[in-house]
């Protein structure tokens, strides 16, 4: 005979079972930011040990970010290891979003605003534009230095990237594909130029605009003429519609790189330099402004570049 009684005896039981068991999940949750809060405290009150353990999410990790846009430039600097032996790095980007997604060329808004964290700590984040002054002496160097690039024009370039550039007061060399701007995807004519247009409150200018070609061709498969109109025509296109001058090109796949023909053209045309796509790192006495080396930075931790950079390349 089926007994009632023991049946909810039985379910009574499953209950309590079950209660038990989300009771012990949430509790085992609950602890859980509270360990990442006492290291994210930790971390804090010294942002070099902070930046060696940046792996996860916690709202207490990015106190030393908020803390950075507070400092002066001044403190920023003091910061800054000074070096008898500087070196010059160039970062090269392409997107960036919110969230880990996309492909390899999409870095999340996460890890880059960490990226800007670590540079400011171990290194001066200076323009492209400032490698002529470096080369001839005019400027010296008494720390690492980097220098922050962006290729293609993708507009996240003007919706994520322009603001938190602003934010840090960080400077950044942006090349576009001048056939690309105004499609979608991409950035406006009219958002290059407010990026152009901008200074701080120094009066300085951050953002410098650069070519990366008309449409994107390698440029070790076109011929002499072919090589003349990307060089040309962009320059000219982007500089009629922003109103400021190209000065430096981004050879579109790193191909070409080191090419005399490539090079003479470019020089023709009033380039100050070409950047290419080669990893490694320059010195002030070895700065060859028409073949600038650059690492490519893709979707992978701080941590990873960290030890790409500061550890492989600048050999800290």
């Amino acid at each position: 005979m089926f007994d009632i009684a023991n049946e909810k005896d039985s379910g009574k039981k499953t209950y309590m079972i079950i209660l038990l068991s989300v009771f012990l999940i949430l509790a085992s949750c609950g602890t859980a930011p509270g360990v990442r809060s006492s290291l994210s405290s930790a971390q804090s009150a010294n942002a070099s040990s902070w930046l060696d353990s940046v792996r996860w999410w916690d709202q207490g990790i990015q106190e030393p970010v908020r803390e950075l846009v507070e400092e002066s430039s001044d403190q920023i600097a003091a910061r800054v290891p000074k070096r008898s032996d500087p070196k010059i790095v160039v970062l090269m980007y392409h997107n960036i979003v919110f969230g880990r997604t996309g492909g390899e060329y999409n870095r999340d808004l996460y890890n880059f605003e960490h990226d800007l964290v670590f540079l400011r700590n171990r290194t001066q984040i200076i323009g492209l534009d400032e490698l002529p002054d470096i080369q001839a002496g005019r400027k010296k160097l008494d720390t690492d230095a980097s220098i922050i690039t962006f290729d293609d024009g993708d507009l996240s370039i003007y919706a994520i990237v322009f603001p938190l550039l602003k934010k840090y007061d960080i400077k950044a060399a942006f090349f576009v594909i001048s056939d690309f701007v105004g499609t979608v995807g991409y950035v406006s004519w009219d958002q290059l130029r407010e990026m152009s247009a901008y200074r701080n409150a120094r009066g300085e200018q951050l953002f410098s605009i650069g070519s990366h070609s008309l449409d994107h061709r390698r440029f070790d498969e076109l011929s002499a003429d072919q090589i003349a109109r990307e060089l040309s025509e962009s320059k000219k296109a982007i500089e009629t519609r922003i109103g400021a001058p190209v000065r430096f090109f981004a050879l579109p796949f790193g191909a070409g790189a080191g090419r005399k023909e490539i090079i003479d053209t470019a020089k023709g045309y009033g380039y100050w330099g070409i950047r290419t796509s080669t990893p490694a790192v320059m010195k002030p006495e070895t700065i060859d402004l028409f073949n600038i080396p650059a690492v490519y930075v893709s979707n992978e931790s701080t941590d990873s570049l960290r030890q790409l950079v500061y550890a492989n390349l600048l050999g800290r």
